[in-house]
């Protein structure tokens, strides 16, 4: 019997990250049930792209073991929850190079539906109109993607999240499959970035 069995996650945690395998392989053991079903929801987007459930499994371990190691209690946050966090950002990371010749967030005006729930535009429409603002109709490369990289420092992990698979053009549903959440909180989530885009863009 493993001597570390009855122990809760944060005292595991603690442990492993003073390089103990005995906790460590107890860790992975307990969550590969986790990793195992993100990466399914993962695949699902991912078929034919020539990628391998095996693969993201491994991505998926990958960002779970970042989840071990800089996990801190102090957090006020469960370790479940910020192993999640960690595990979405790793499988995302994945989902967006594979995704890459959609990914074009300068080139096309791919929707994060839109800032006003009774307007058209949307989330680029918005940046490259001058009728407000001329000077942002002469937004170079460079900029817009330091605009990106500024709405992405205002988010939350979730908001975080949430903003790179809808600019990859997923929906609302999708999205909550994906990360494993309910409509209502994507909904929210999309509503919040919308109020941050549009402070930055003020």
């Amino acid at each position: 019997m493993n001597r570390y069995e009855d122990l809760n996650d944060y005292e595991l945690v603690s442990i492993a990250q003073e390089l103990n395998e005995d906790a460590i392989n107890l860790l992975h053991e307990k969550y590969q049930p986790l990793i195992k079903k993100k990466s399914c929801k993962y695949m699902k987007y991912l078929r034919n792209k020539g990628i391998e459930l095996s693969d993201l499994i491994q991505e998926c371990t990958i960002g779970f073991e970042e989840a071990i190691h800089n996990f801190n209690p102090n957090d006020d946050v469960s370790f479940y929850t910020f192993a999640n966090v960690c595990m979405d950002r790793q499988l995302m990371s994945e989902l967006t190079k594979q995704n890459r010749a959609k990914y074009k967030f300068l080139n096309e005006a791919i929707p994060l539906e839109t800032l006003e729930d009774d307007s058209d535009i949307n989330l680029i429409d918005f940046i490259k109109d001058n009728s407000g603002n001329p000077e942002l109709g002469l937004l170079s490369n460079e900029e817009f993607k330091e605009l990106y990289a500024n709405i992405s420092k205002e988010l939350t992990a979730l908001e975080e999240c949430v903003f790179k698979l809808k600019i990859q053009g997923f929906g609302y549903k999708e999205i909550a499959d994906i990360l494993d959440k309910d409509d209502k909180s994507i909904d929210n989530a999309i509503q919040r970035i919308k109020i941050k885009i549009k402070s930055i863009m003020n």
